[in-house]
């Protein structure tokens, strides 16, 4: 049990597990509540809950590499807005595949930020990945096409944010980076709250309070958890968010489960497992060459 958690393991399947749940509001509370709304509350909450605790450690609130905190608190932003546009959009479960497709665009950004290369099966698989989407998105139908657009949004800054927390644990805890988090996206959606500002019921208000507690819950654990895995490495363990909502969908919101939808989430989730499967064997293959070094490697962050 221990070992479940130390490596890395054990949070990052909670954090897939908080996110469902917090799916599972989201689209719940998305016909009476606007995303700019939800997510003014989910910043505000992360921030006043993190301040005191990120006080406590004696941390400095400057971070380390404050461009890429803030670069991660936008990438974040953005990923997060565009999730909340779709989800109100879709069905829970096209939503969450399509933003899904961060792995993708982990890989991409890996190799554009930081030049991490990009090897020949890599490129098939993310091939494959744009079969399963177009299949989800099924251009032809009558489906809500802006929503899955929104959902390819959230995903494409959904991997970019990936690729910056990986390098920012290199330096950083996850209380700063997830501070930065909330302080930009508090900033950026708060004139948009306040010019549509109107008075929530108390229904509304205890919903958007347990969403906003309960994404910090899992934006720790995830956070936490890219100590352990490299960007794309850890993409996997979250895509178990994918069955947990899936299931949700089918009992709370009676979505139907069509072969189209299965086979192209299949596609998508299966690239993401391919890489990251990918990524774990290039990983043990340069730690046998490198054995003094990889030795030390855990310990430096």
């Amino acid at each position: 049990m221990r070992l479940f958690f130390t490596q890395g393991l054990g949070v990052m399947a909670l954090a897939a597990l908080f996110f469902a749940s917090t799916d599972v509001l989201i689209k719940f509370v998305s016909p009476s509540v606007t995303a700019i709304e939800i997510a003014f509350f989910r910043f505000l909450i992360g921030g006043i809950i993190l301040w005191p605790l990120i006080s406590s450690t004696r941390t400095s609130f400057k971070g380390n590499h404050r461009w890429i905190l803030l670069a991660r608190g936008f990438s974040g932003f953005l990923c997060f807005f565009f999730f909340l546009k779709s989800i109100a959009m879709i069905p829970v479960a096209n939503a969450v595949v399509l933003a899904y497709t961060f792995p993708m665009f982990a890989a991409l950004f890996s190799f554009l930020l930081f030049r991490e290369p990009v090897r020949g099966i890599e490129v098939i698989l993310i091939g494959v990945g744009l079969i399963g989407i177009y299949i989800l998105i099924d251009p032809g139908s009558q489906f809500n096409n802006m929503g899955c657009i929104f959902g390819l949004l959230a995903g494409c800054f959904s991997g970019l944010t990936v690729v910056l927390i990986r390098k920012l644990r290199e330096s950083n805890g996850p209380l700063i980076i997830s501070f930065y988090y909330c302080l930009v996206g508090g900033t950026l959606s708060f004139p948009f709250f306040l010019k549509g500002f109107r008075i929530p019921n108390l229904e509304q208000i205890l919903l958007l309070i347990l969403i906003g507690l309960i994404f910090l819950i899992a934006q720790l654990f995830m956070t936490q958890g890219f100590k352990f895995y490299k960007a794309v490495g850890g993409s996997v363990i979250l895509m178990s968010e994918v069955v947990f909502v899936a299931i949700a969908g089918i009992i709370i919101f009676k979505d139907s489960l069509s072969t189209r939808f299965l086979t192209g989430a299949f596609l998508v989730v299966g690239t993401g497992v391919g890489l990251s499967l990918i990524n774990r064997r290039s990983q043990r293959m340069d730690n046998r060459g490198h054995e003094a070094a990889y030795e030390k490697a855990p310990r430096a962050f």
